[in-house]
């Protein structure tokens, strides 16, 4: 049972507005949501199950909040190299990520269903 799920999607708007359906009585303008999909069950070495493992999709800021539904927005942005920039980037150099030293016999990678925000996914509090 998924005890920190507040409502679903319920309407996509355009590729950065959405509408849940959770109003006034849970969010308010500001509060921060994830959109998600709950995956793979986490179980311990013994077996035990601990949880399902919740895969975000997208967090979004609550920007409209009426009585029975709440439109949410990404308001994140990205920094769009310049052409100058462009050019000479090559001289600027790159970061890359260091790899975990692990045995890649017990690499059980988590099975994503869909990246994409869909209408019916789950939202949390983020």
């Amino acid at each position: 049972m998924d005890t920190h799920k507040i409502g679903n999607v319920i309407r996509i708007i355009n590729n950065r507005s959405l509408i849940i359906d959770v109003g006034s009585d849970i969010v308010s303008v500001g509060d921060k949501i994830k959109v998600y999909e709950a995956t793979d069950t986490l179980k311990n070495l013994d077996g035990t199950t601990l949880a399902v493992f919740e895969y975000t999709k997208d967090e979004l800021e609550v920007v409209d909040v009426e009585e029975s539904y709440s439109v949410c927005q990404k308001n994140k942005t990205k920094t769009v190299p310049s052409p100058s920039q462009l050019a000479i980037s090559p001289l600027l150099g790159r970061e890359e990520q260091i790899p975990l030293n692990v045995d890649p016999n017990d690499i059980e990678p988590i099975q994503i269903n869909n990246e994409k925000i869909c209408i019916g996914d789950p939202v949390k509090f983020a």
